[in-house]
């Protein structure tokens, strides 16, 4: 492990680097951590490499600084702050530094998921583009826009993205729906499975072209919260589906008070002509 200590004079504490995380990740891949770790991992502490001022300096200080810019001024959820710092405090005692870790995390009451607002959704969407990862677009705007459930996705087949409406079957068959695919979306879909040669069966695939897991999805969604800007607890199918359905509660909301309003204009009308006081 190459350790980068500060000289003597300077302020004690270790130089964070890229090749030093690198090291660490292969050391927990050599416990056999799981790949979704290992790449948790390498995201939360890029993410504090990155965070670091230019010297790149970790110290004593740095846990509880880190823990108070994520609460105060990023405003993440007490979860996604407790995980960064476990992740930290993994790093500091593989650097052999016990002393420096987060001693006292935030406390977690109930196990609420937070909200995805539509702004956090468009920015998850932009990101994406932003970076290239055309399917991690269409996952998130299959789920977000159009509203399709992560077990559902395997549904979302060539055939169905043609017709420009699928046959969603939940439950063994207990629930079914038919969802139009909007307009927008279709044609984007049309272009990926074009440019991707996929002829038939489910649209999004994995590398051996068997339709893709939950855990990979969530993988997708997720690798691109830091650059959107939203909190990791937020960026997954889950969240996704309840923003979707959020988005269409307020429209019907708002059709049901123009309905309400239409129809007391006509009740006033009514009255005018034939009211008992007329």
């Amino acid at each position: 492990m190459n350790k980068g200590n500060v000289k003597s004079g300077e302020a004690a504490g270790e130089v964070m680097t890229e090749e030093l995380i690198g090291e660490f990740i292969e050391s927990m891949r050599k416990k056999n951590r799981g790949e979704s770790s290992l790449d948790n991992y390498n995201r939360i502490l890029t993410s504090i490499y990155q965070w670091l001022p230019k010297e790149k300096i970790l110290d004593e200080t740095t846990g509880t600084k880190r823990r108070k810019w994520l609460l105060e001024e990023k405003g993440f959820c007490h979860r996604t702050v407790n995980a960064q710092m476990s992740v930290l405090n993994t790093f500091l005692r593989y650097l052999g530094h016990r002393d420096w870790q987060v001693d006292e995390f935030v406390r977690v009451s109930g196990d609420v998921q937070p909200e995805l607002t539509r702004a956090e959704y468009l920015r998850l969407l932009s990101a994406a583009k932003h970076m290239g990862k055309e399917k991690t677009y269409l996952l998130i705007k299959t789920m977000g826009g159009a509203g399709v459930r992560v077990q559902e996705l395997s549904q979302v087949t060539v055939e169905s993205v043609h017709q420009g409406m699928v046959k969603l079957d939940s439950h063994n068959g207990l629930r079914l729906r038919i969802m139009v695919i909007p307009k927008a979306l279709q044609g984007e879909l049309l272009e990926y499975v074009h440019k991707e040669k996929i002829i038939s069966g489910s649209v999004f695939l994995s590398r051996d072209g068997k339709p893709l897991a939950r855990t990979a999805v969530h993988h997708y969604v997720n690798s691109i919260s830091q650059e959107a800007r939203v909190d990791p607890e937020k960026a997954n199918p889950r969240c996704l589906w309840k923003m979707y359905q959020s988005t269409r509660d307020g429209i019907q909301a708002n059709i049901n008070v123009l309905i309400q309003q239409a129809y007391e204009n006509m009740m006033d009308q009514e009255q005018l002509t034939i009211g008992w006081d007329a």
